[in-house]
């Protein structure tokens, strides 16, 4: 008697064709997505600095609305603070810290969150010399250990301002409205001078470009973006952002983190 035998193999259904595609779409799908996750990120930074360096324009604004159309300077408000302070006089330890103190920047605002120097921290005990405070002086009008020095760790302050010396400080430290003069900008490299090596490079994750947002005296904010290539990098309006152009006057544009400052003197700091 012959044997039959019953073969259970079928083909390749429609459905299990439909089966592989749809997981073969997900998988591809879910590599998309992660891959995508980066460039998000690296879209919000300077989205993310361009707010702050706003806010910190506006702090200006706001203060100037206050107190005759001037931005502070700070041994104008306390000599005596302004003196103790860890960088001394008009620096950018003694502004940063009476803005923080009364409120017109957080310590949060002031650090850029994507910023690439090892020496930048979160100033988390910023002292607002609360009643009870026994190491608190009555005659301190801001919390003097505040540090801007980029050079040391420790440096609570990651965006550079125009410094406080020269005709700078009469004509554009002050609610100006001029569109073409910056007040604050991210930071920025030493002397105005590339510098590929340079940690100020990395803030925004490419260190073939400087990629930075600049505000001006009239409120707006600009990104820009300078090469190596560029023959006049960081200058805007025929003067370089972070270079001193104007030596004997200082009518020209300087910003940087600034320590020691007196009337004709600043000591920057660079990365």
């Amino acid at each position: 008697m012959g044997s039959t035998f019953c073969s259970t193999r079928r083909g390749f259904s429609l459905l299990d064709a439909f089966v592989v595609i749809t997981v073969l779409a997900v998988a591809i799908g879910l590599g998309v997505v992660f891959k995508a996750r980066p460039r998000a990120r690296c879209v919000q930074r300077p989205l993310t600095c361009s707010t702050r360096v706003n806010q910190i324009q506006t702090g200006l604004a706001l203060f100037a609305n206050d107190f005759g159309g001037v931005y502070p300077v700070p041994t104008d408000i306390s000599a005596a603070t302004a003196a103790i302070t860890t960088q001394t006089g008009n620096s950018s330890a003694s502004y940063y810290s009476y803005m923080t103190f009364n409120t017109y920047y957080s310590p949060e605002v002031i650090t850029c969150p994507e910023d690439a120097s090892p020496n930048l921290v979160l100033k988390n005990d910023y002292r607002y010399g609360v009643q009870g405070d026994p190491n608190w002086s009555a005659s301190w009008q801001w919390d003097p250990n505040f540090s801007a020095d980029i050079n040391k760790p420790g440096c609570n302050a990651s965006y550079a301002t125009l410094a406080m010396i020269g005709e700078r400080r009469n004509t554009q430290w002050r609610d100006s409205l001029d569109p073409n003069f910056a007040v604050v900008s991210d930071r920025g490299l030493k002397n105005g001078a590339w510098d590929g090596k340079s940690v100020t490079m990395k803030n925004h994750g490419n260190t073939k470009d400087w990629a930075g947002n600049v505000a001006f005296n009239d409120g707006h904010v600009q990104k820009f973006t300078f090469s190596a290539k560029d023959p006049n990098a960081f200058t805007i309006n025929g003067d370089n952002l972070f270079r001193v152009d104007d030596p004997e006057m200082g009518g020209d544009m300087w910003l940087g983190l600034f320590g020691a400052t007196d009337e004709k003197t600043t000591t920057p700091y660079w990365d």
